[in-house]
């Protein structure tokens, strides 16, 4: 049996694993706070995120927000996508984590 190289090792490693930058992870809540819904072609062109529904996850479960998920359907896209927003209870929250994120992303600078 062929054993495995170490760029095979170190790839199967970070296999299906999302690391969100605070940057990204700011901007994308900002976006939603202040502007109110995104889908993944508005993330990826006004925002740059390629990986918006890895974005919106590490939101969800790593900062314990409520994150509203409705499909819609688009003109440019065969299925339906989805739109995210910060339920209208949640607000506070997502912006005392905003603030959190942007104190992080201050300090990495």
């Amino acid at each position: 049996m062929k054993k495995a190289t170490r760029s095979e090792e170190l790839s199967s490693l970070s296999h299906g694993q999302h690391n969100t930058s605070p940057t990204l992870l700011a901007s994308v809540l900002a976006y939603l706070i202040f502007d109110g819904s995104l889908n993944k072609y508005e993330a990826a062109k006004q925002l740059g995120d390629w990986s918006l529904h890895s974005t919106i996850s590490d939101l969800a479960n790593k900062y314990g927000l409520s994150i509203k998920r409705t499909p819609e359907k688009i003109s440019r896209a065969r299925n339906p996508v989805t739109r995210y927003s910060i339920t209208e209870g949640h607000r506070r929250h997502a912006r005392d984590v905003l603030v959190r994120l942007e104190q992080r992303k201050k300090g990495a600078e």
